[in-house]
C-alpha cells in the first residue's frame, strides 16, 4: 500500500465519521450506566450496557451498525476484565 493513499483515507471524511460511530458505541454504555445506576438506582454488571447499545445500533441499522459494532467491544471487553483482571 503506498503511504500516500494510506494518509488519504485516514484522512477521509467517511473513515473519520465511521471510527467516530464505532468510539460512540464503545463509550455509549457508559451514558446508559449513567442512566441505570445513579438515575434508577439498579446495578447491572457491565456487559449489560455494553449489549444494549450494541442491540440498540443493530435494530437502528444503517450506520447504527457500527455503534452496534462498538458497543460488541465493549461487551468483549467488560468480560475480558471480569474474567482475567486488569493484568
Amino acid at each position: 500500500m503506498d503511504f500516500g493513499n494510506a494518509m488519504s483515507t485516514l484522512a477521509s471524511e467517511d473513515y473519520v465519521v465511521d471510527v467516530a460511530l464505532v468510539l460512540a458505541g464503545f463509550v455509549g454504555p457508559a451514558v446508559v450506566k449513567y442512566g441505570v445506576e445513579d438515575q434508577m438506582g439498579k446495578d447491572l454488571p457491565d456487559e449489560a450496557y455494553g449489549a444494549t447499545v450494541a442491540v440498540g445500533g443493530a435494530l437502528y441499522g444503517g450506520e447504527g451498525r457500527k455503534v452496534a459494532l462498538g458497543g460488541g467491544v465493549h461487551v468483549v471487553e467488560s468480560l475480558r476484565e471480569r474474567f482475567m483482571g486488569d493484568d
